[in-house]
């Protein structure tokens, strides 16, 4: 696809109805050259839900060459892009993913440190990037490692079991099984509750 091409798609996902929107987003997704591939991630800095949710959706079926890019929009300055850029890393399930996706449980927006953890727990279907999982876990803070590991527990048990395990192997310091789903800890208690954080967290 030349640029051109891209350029006319993009024309065509601002004007379109939503189902002929999906299905140019279908269309570059099939095509997966540089142009195409920014044109998808350009969306998901758009204000649309509908948009974001489809280019995310086809960003995740394009594997290895979206990977670096989609870490790159973690760092986005819009919330929305963070969030969606979570989720199809997520849907990916790749283990490259495991420790950009636990550093944005910092995040002080609310939405997306809940597309992180079910970014997270999609990982958790991947052996391998369970274990990385769990290795980005081990270098997190105690109280900080409890809270993620709680956010997991929250929606998938077994996911956070398995992690846990992991946790056990690598180290013997580690939480013990029971502790996803046990802790009242509150996103306050692992940034340090700031004024800030309560502002936007709210």
């Amino acid at each position: 696809m030349t640029a051109k091409d891209a350029g006319r798609l993009w024309e065509e996902l601002r004007h379109r109805d939503p189902e002929e929107k999906a299905g140019w987003i279908r269309q570059l997704a099939t095509d997966p050259s540089g142009e195409s591939i920014q044109v998808l991630l350009d969306v998901l800095e758009q204000e649309s839900w509908f948009l974001r949710d489809q280019a995310a959706r086809a960003l995740a079926t394009m594997g290895e060459a979206v990977v670096e890019p989609l870490v790159e929009y973690l760092g986005s300055g819009l919330w929305f892009t963070r969030a969606s850029a979570a989720f199809a890393l997520g849907r990916m399930g790749l283990p490259r993913a495991a420790a950009p996706l636990v550093d944005l449980l910092k995040d002080p927006n609310r939405t997306v440190r809940d597309a992180v953890w079910d970014a997270l727990v999609l990982l958790c279907r991947n052996e391998l990037a369970t274990r990385e999982l769990a290795s980005a876990f081990l270098s997190l803070p105690d109280r900080a490692r409890r809270y993620a590991l709680d956010g997991i527990s929250q929606r998938d048990p077994d996911s956070a079991d398995r992690v846990t395990r992991h946790l056990g192997d690598m180290s013997a310091g580690a939480p013990p099984a029971s502790s996803p789903g046990d802790s009242d800890l509150v996103w306050e208690d692992v940034v340090g509750g700031s004024e800030e954080a309560r502002r936007i967290v709210s």
